[in-house]
């Protein structure tokens, strides 16, 4: 097949934290987009449209909680960061072509005339609930190669494991952070609602990460040709001969990157909580109950 040059748009990544948001990005780049903000682009538009980004962005513009809420969107997964309609398309508007921006941002009907106003590309990944929370507690702990701390990790530092789990099942007040975090059902849910959005495209994280992360090799071609098309890429060998590099143990979030993981990360009390507390969730989201 031969090689077809890329067309242009922009993309936007939209994820649940510790749902293989980096590995969505590294098949991105392999079909030709980098991220925004390499070589020094799009300098006003926050690097990640996450609570932490957003908010710092949005100290010098106050947003009131009595605005009409079809003026204004949530970012962030855990806690809600209320932004501007025309404040969040300002930040994509100047995004370059062939660019991509990550993002946590759960289902709003906001979101979809601005990506399509601007000639967006849309893509979600979903992951195995049990895994997020597992994967999350340590993330939320030590953040590694992310250019902040995590905004709970005062408050973790404070608490048991078994108490983390709770917390993130559960919700709660954080005290050192000063906001009140949502119950994990309430997170996950407000996310997979986007399986359901026309004009996104919807994958997995254990359908693309392939076989070294557990995986197949023929689901993650299928997942990344499905991409392509949706990006209005031709799929061709050259693309073909970059899929090794998607799994990608260097990326800013990597920690295991298994898809069965989450089943030795944990202690036997906390493990028969989690799966306990995420029957219905992997019900409603198309995952076995183990």
């Amino acid at each position: 097949m031969p090689y077809t040059e890329f067309q242009t748009g922009r993309v936007l990544i939209n994820s649940l934290p510790k749902s293989g948001t980096h590995l969505l990005a590294k098949a991105i780049e392999v079909l030709g987009y980098k991220e925004h903000f390499e070589n020094g682009s799009s300098s006003d538009t926050p690097i990640f449209l996450n609570y932490r980004e957003v908010k710092n962005a949005l100290k010098n513009e106050k947003i009131s909680d009595t605005e009409d809420v079809g003026e204004k969107m949530s970012i962030g997964a855990l806690t809600p960061c209320y932004v501007k309609a025309s404040t969040f398309r300002h930040w994509l508007d100047i995004i370059p072509q062939k660019r991509y921006i990550l993002g946590h941002i759960p289902w709003t009907p906001v979101l979809s005339p601005i990506l399509a106003d601007l000639n967006y590309h849309y893509v979600f990944i979903i992951r195995d609930p049990r895994a997020v929370v597992a994967s999350s507690m340590p993330f939320i702990l030590d953040t590694e190669n992310m250019p902040a701390r995590h905004f709970l990790e005062d408050d973790f530092k404070l608490m048991s494991p078994i108490e983390r789990l709770n917390f993130i099942l559960e919700g709660g007040y954080a005290q050192k952070a000063g906001v009140e975090i949502k119950n994990f059902a309430e997170v996950y849910r407000s996310m997979l609602a986007w399986r359901d959005e026309p004009g996104c495209l919807f994958v997995r994280f254990e359908d693309l990460v392939g076989e070294q992360g557990g995986g197949s090799a023929n689901k993650q071609m299928h997942v990344i040709k499905n991409i392509a098309s949706h990006l209005g890429i031709e799929f061709d060998d050259k693309i073909s001969s970059q899929l090794d590099e998607i799994y990608n143990p260097s990326s800013r979030t990597f920690r295991i990157g298994q898809i069965d993981g989450w089943k030795n990360s944990l202690d036997a009390e906390s493990l028969e909580r989690l799966i306990e507390y995420c029957k219905p969730l992997c019900q409603e989201a198309d995952y076995g109950t183990f």
